[in-house]
């Protein structure tokens, strides 16, 4: 059963794109951002994690008739937005062993998520800045299409956008496929009403909703920049127990469930199958002809990864939802009282963010 719906060729009403927002810690990467907002004739904002990366963002962004905007979001966040930004999945035990990474692409994304809806943006795209290949009338039929979708999002597919693990899958030669995620997405914001969780994998479960509802679109391929995915052993580890929640959901809409159907037994059953994944992987590696070093960077990954999905418990796993979405129900009273200010610079200054802002 496809989960997408592939609709890049429907023929709906035009929608101006609100804004482009980049989460960012590499801000001398924004200039393809910078580029497409102003083809667009719309705002863009840089968030970044330190007052020199807001500097150098705003270097990088350049003049924007439109209005930009480019603000340091903390690790913990004061006042309005730290209470905004509150949740108990951040809280959860499992946060305790995450790498601050996940935390902060969250922290950034929700933020854009508040700054979309206090500025009265119809519709925003998340880009991160390694991504290429993006035209302003393929970022415009796809802005489009969020008339009927809660979500459009592009497949990264070169260089594809997969967990340590499903690379390790990849290199083994079997067919590894890609879904659409944070990294290029185009959402209505009236209708997506559910946090970024803290967690790998965290559009995934941002997108649940509208992916149960039939409601994320494809608007078609795209590329990024390529990276080591087994350059650093502790990434698999990292990213496990939100590739097994994410993949444990993903499996029950496929199956017809729901979080309601994620009880214990679930989760015990969906650990045993992650575990014979993971092993399965390493017994093509071992036998695989190819690059030797890759293989065995990609085996330690493996390792890295089973290590870490041991320490996990059905509890854990259940817990973590249960929390999520009791986040999903807070969020979407915290929206509801939000103002509407109507510009990137009201936003800003009612979220009280440490920012360098242009234009509107």
């Amino acid at each position: 059963m496809s989960l997408l719906s592939q609709q890049a060729q429907v023929d709906l009403p035009a929608r101006a794109l609100g804004g482009i927002v980049v989460p960012t810690i590499r801000p001398e990467s924004l200039g393809e951002a910078a580029r497409l907002a102003r083809d667009l004739r719309c705002p863009i904002v840089a968030l970044c994690s330190t007052h020199i990366q807001v500097r150098e963002a705003r270097q990088r962004i350049g003049s924007n008739p439109a209005g930009m905007l480019a603000a340091s979001i903390p690790v913990s966040p004061q006042g309005q937005l730290g209470n905004l930004l509150s949740f108990l999945t951040t809280r959860h035990p499992e946060n305790d062993v995450l790498p601050s990474c996940h935390n902060d692409i969250a922290r950034k994304r929700n933020t854009g998520l508040l700054l979309a809806r206090i500025s009265g943006w119809q519709t925003v795209m998340f880009l991160d800045d390694d991504i290429r290949g993006l035209t302003a009338e393929a970022v415009s039929r796809a802005a489009a299409l969020t008339g009927k979708y809660r979500a459009v999002g592009f497949t990264i597919e070169d260089y594809p956008d997969n967990s340590v693990v499903c690379h390790a899958h990849r290199l083994t030669g079997a067919n590894q496929g890609t879904f659409p995620g944070g990294s290029a997405l185009i959402l209505d914001v009236g209708r997506c009403d559910g946090p970024f969780p803290a967690i790998y994998n965290e559009d995934w479960l941002f997108l649940y909703d509208a992916v149960r509802t039939r409601s994320l679109a494809v608007a078609g391929p795209l590329c990024q920049l390529p990276y080591m995915p087994f350059d650093r052993v502790l990434r698999a580890a990292s990213e496990e127990f939100g590739d097994l929640i994410a993949e444990g959901l993903f499996r029950l809409i496929h199956e017809g469930g729901d979080v309601a159907d994620a009880r214990a037994d679930f989760w015990r059953s969906a650990l045993e199958r992650r575990a014979r994944l993971i092993e399965q992987i390493a017994d093509r590696l071992l036998l695989r002809e190819g690059n030797l070093q890759e293989i065995g960077a990609a085996l330690m990954s493996l390792t890295a990864a089973r290590k870490r999905l041991a320490a996990i418990s059905p509890l854990a796993c259940l817990s973590f939802v249960r929390a999520w979405r009791a986040d999903v129900d807070t969020w979407q009273g915290r929206l509801k009282a939000l103002p509407a200010l109507g510009t990137l610079t009201e936003a800003a200054k009612y979220l009280a963010l440490n920012a360098v802002r242009g234009g509107r």
